[in-house]
């Protein structure tokens, strides 16, 4: 059974931070991005798939319920992996789904119209509150941090900034 190193919510996917800063000394060999639009972009998987990272990770791109299916046919085999999720609602698929994750870092979520700023990188709509939420619900702790050294902030103390 594979072990999840990292479980990140980044909506840039796959980049330095993620890749150097967020896996390294973790033995992390796999970095598996969940994003149901790049799993159905035959031509986007590709590109990340066939990308090896700077660290030697290997990379795979699966839908959310695709990363369910997979961890229900195999656990991911002898993978130290890092899932990154391009969304909240695709990791609470992952979770209600039974993917065994532990502690979800939320690291880039882009700050928009009608979001609340919860950290530099990480802006909230009632939506993803409420998913954020669940997903705590369901036994995972959840946290907002952009890199290691940053601010970290718990899910209650997100909550609070988004009035809920």
């Amino acid at each position: 059974m594979a072990e999840i190193t990292l479980a990140r919510i980044d909506d840039r996917l796959v980049h330095g931070q993620v890749m150097q800063v967020w896996t390294k000394g973790k033995g992390t060999n796999a970095a598996y991005v969940v994003d149901d639009a790049t799993a159905n972009d035959e031509f986007m998987k590709e590109i990340y798939e066939s990308t090896q990272s700077t660290g030697g990770l290997k990379i795979k791109v699966y839908s959310a319920q695709g990363l369910v299916d997979q961890w229900n046919a195999n656990q991911f085999g002898d993978d130290k992996v890092a899932l990154i999720f391009k969304s909240l609602a695709y990791a609470k698929v992952a979770v209600d789904g039974g993917v065994p994750i532990k502690e979800l870092n939320v690291g880039g979520i882009a700050i928009k119209p009608g979001s609340t700023k919860v950290i530099e990188s990480v802006g909230l709509t009632d939506d993803d509150a409420d998913i954020a939420k669940a997903i705590g619900d369901a036994g995972v702790t959840v946290y907002f941090q952009k890199i290691p050294s940053s601010e970290n902030v718990s899910l209650a103390g997100a909550l609070a900034k988004c009035g809920k």
